[in-house]
């Protein structure tokens, strides 16, 4: 998006977030470096519900007369997060990265992992973003079948999968 260069803009453009139920992820504000029309470039990245709810907030910043300037790829993305415990290594993390990002609409969008001693359990939080729903959940699925068979425990949160 571009703000206007005065106090208050960003407020301006956050406000509707929040008030329609988006979580922010993270805002890049690049002050020294104006667009075209003299404006400061903004990239926010935030979650919301809903497709309804996007629009409600795409809206809300037009009528604030915040210029809306490219709408992300990920736009409408779902997202999962899911805890693998065991021999994550030794079970080969890379295969079943390339196992879940060969489903179409779905990728591996996150990877934290915490070794532990040479030949010890490892774990690995794992966050999945898929493009609806339903490919989540068959995300969720496929994992879970990866995990059983790697003999690794598998935990998401509740409602997933």
């Amino acid at each position: 998006m571009e703000l206007e260069d005065v106090p208050g803009e960003l407020l301006k453009a956050l406000e509707p977030i929040s008030r329609f139920g988006g979580n922010i992820q993270s805002i890049m504000h690049q002050r020294e470096r104006k667009t075209p029309l003299g404006r400061v470039p903004v990239m926010l990245i935030f979650e919301i519900g809903d497709r309804a709810r996007l629009n409600r907030v795409l809206a809300a910043l037009r009528a604030r007369g915040v210029r809306v300037t490219q709408l992300g790829e990920r736009e409408g993305a779902v997202r999962v997060t899911a805890l693998l415990i065991g021999h994550i290594i030794h079970t080969d993390i890379r295969d079943t990265i390339d196992r879940l990002n060969a489903l179409r609409g779905v990728r591996v969008s996150d990877l934290s992992l915490a070794m532990g001693e040479p030949g010890q359990e490892s774990a690995a939080r794992m966050t999945i973003t898929a493009d609806d729903e339903r490919r989540v959940n068959s995300a969720i699925s496929n994992l879970q079948r990866i995990a059983s068979r790697k003999k690794l425990l598998m935990i998401t949160s509740i409602g997933a999968g």
